[in-house]
């Protein structure tokens, strides 16, 4: 790239956004990620903050917590764990702890609220998993990313059908967190809508075959996350930065499309929402979700798609590393920043080295994907790109030797056949 473009990525990416009232540095953002490995009751542990604080020094503005839960049942029905809870009242001073360290490194810092896994919940104890409707997600229906092999893919529990009071008891838990999110300190909040979980079940007719008044038509689609987000703005008041995270494309036969997306997000942005975090695909189509290069969610016009329907609501880009094409999407009005994650697991530094026209220095996320394999098999995630990664703090647990070598061999095309032909090829329990 030469030196007018890098110049040019470091400007627009180091440029200040504002979001509501509160100014973030740049347009560098850390996504929420299920990587922070917070203690077995669900406090940021020292290998949190570590973690965090890490990327705040590397100099991204913004850093979403994810792998949290706003709510107690999504505590108990998590198909990964620990997560960090919102839903304790207790926990407050702990997450004060966490913010007030990031921003001793210079990041803005939001919470994510997770209410429930919905069609990605694992029934336990007896307990029942809710969606929109009763539909589960196959994973891999419409691929899985690189280096990702799950032989004959995954099907969910079945849900039940959320009643009206599953839909409003969730809402109330979800406003209880964001008030305790404000008052451990976090900038703002961000509620989650998107892959297969709750909230996201009820925004598109492949997952919604619901007839009361929260399906059929777009607005009765996008009710339920309308009315947390107005239950929300209400709790925190009009200055309190509040956003959605959305999926914008379910890349699947029948699915709705982006343009479908941003339709349902036009009726939930007046309800008080600042900002919405772009994600593209889902669950069941996750080789879009986690492609492996970078503007797919640009060439598919998605973010143009949301730009037209919600006006100059900012708009955070994913899955764009690139910088001058991410700053580019910016210039031309596309977004309002750029939200990394797997890039910012394999170099900490990214923001600093964009900004500082060292683009040559970064080490760039190869996409093998061994982090997800990790995440999805509850292995300590950490990153063959970063051997820092994960062990951020010195009192980390690493992964062993064994787990190591069942995450090589997961991301193995020949030995996962080799794996799925045995399976197939087994007799078949008696029932």
């Amino acid at each position: 790239m030469d030196v007018t473009s890098t110049k040019r990525a470091s400007e627009v990416l180091g440029s200040p956004l504002m979001i509501n009232k509160l100014v973030v540095k740049n347009r560098v953002i850390l996504g929420p990620m299920a990587v922070l490995r917070p203690t077995e009751d669900g406090r940021p542990s020292e290998q949190t903050i570590a973690f965090l604080r890490r990327r705040a020094k590397g100099g991204v503005g913004l850093i979403f917590v994810g792998g949290s839960v706003a709510t107690e049942r999504a505590w108990n029905e998590s198909p990964f764990f620990p997560n960090i809870r919102f839903d304790k009242e207790g926990f407050i001073g702990d997450l004060r702890r966490l913010v007030d360290a990031v921003h001793e490194d210079g990041a803005s810092i939001f919470a994510q609220l997770f209410p429930s896994f919905g069609r990605m919940g694992v029934p336990r104890n007896g307990e029942r998993i809710s969606a929109a409707s009763p539909k589960p997600v196959v994973m891999g229906a419409a691929g899985f990313p690189d280096h990702v092999y799950v032989p004959g893919g995954r099907v969910t529990p079945l849900p039940d059908e959320a009643t009206v009071e599953d839909i409003k008891a969730l809402e109330a838990a979800v406003v209880a967190s964001a008030r305790r999110a404000r008052a451990a300190g976090f900038d703002g909040v961000e509620i989650a809508a998107h892959m297969c979980y709750f909230y996201s079940s009820f925004l598109s007719p492949l997952a919604n075959k619901r007839t009361d008044e929260y399906g059929g038509s777009a607005e009765n689609r996008a009710r339920a996350l309308r009315d947390v987000v107005a239950a929300v703005r209400t709790e925190v008041g009009p200055d309190y930065p509040v956003g959605i995270r959305m999926s914008v494309n379910d890349h699947m036969p029948e699915g709705q499309d982006a343009v479908g997306f941003a339709e349902v997000a036009g009726h939930i942005v007046s309800a008080g929402v600042d900002f919405v975090s772009l994600t593209e695909g889902n669950y069941e189509s996750m080789a879009q979700n986690v492609p492996s290069q970078s503007g797919n969610m640009l060439a598919h016009g998605e973010p143009q798609a949301f730009r037209s329907a919600i006006g100059d609501v900012p708009l955070f880009l994913s899955s764009t590393p690139e910088p001058q094409q991410a700053a580019d999407a910016i210039t031309a009005g596309h977004a309002d920043a750029t939200m990394l994650a797997r890039q910012l697991l394999a170099d900490p530094d990214y923001a600093n080295k964009v900004f500082s026209g060292r683009e040559g220095d970064i080490v760039w996320c190869d996409h093998a994907n061994s982090c997800l394999r990790r995440l999805m098999t509850n292995i300590p995630v950490q990153c063959h790109k970063n051997p820092e990664m994960g062990s951020e703090d010195s009192s980390a647990k690493r992964s062993t030797l064994l787990q190591n070598l069942f995450i090589w061999a997961a991301g193995n095309a020949f030995l996962m056949a080799i794996a799925d032909a045995a399976a197939k090829a087994a007799p078949k329990a008696k029932r």
